[in-house]
């Protein structure tokens, strides 16, 4: 999706939000193949940015927020970030949870 497109205030096709998400979902694969589960560190953290930068990640990133609208691509990593924060939370609480019934 182009940034006329979107300043143009169309919605995207569907074969444009079809690419979105398959670029999203590459992206953030590749990310869980480096540990980096939040993908705003990646601008943010320069040590993390330089190991995206080395790896086929960068490229990755790059075609995901080419292909996904600004406001997608904001809420697709805070939302990637909320959900892995819920699954490390609900983890905790099994483990918690096991280790009560077992004393």
């Amino acid at each position: 999706m182009t940034k006329s497109e979107t300043l143009a205030g169309k919605p995207p096709l569907r074969e444009q939000r079809e690419t979105c998400w398959k670029l999203r979902d590459e992206y953030f694969s590749c990310l869980e193949t480096l540990s980096v589960f939040d993908p705003a560190k990646v601008d943010t953290d320069e040590l993390i940015k330089a190991l995206v930068k080395k790896s086929e990640c960068w490229k990755k990133k790059s075609a995901y927020e080419n292909a996904c609208m600004t406001s997608w691509v904001d809420y697709f990593n805070k939302r990637r970030t909320l959900e892995i924060r819920q699954r490390q939370i609900a983890d905790a609480k099994k483990r918690s949870d096991g280790e009560s019934e077992s004393k």
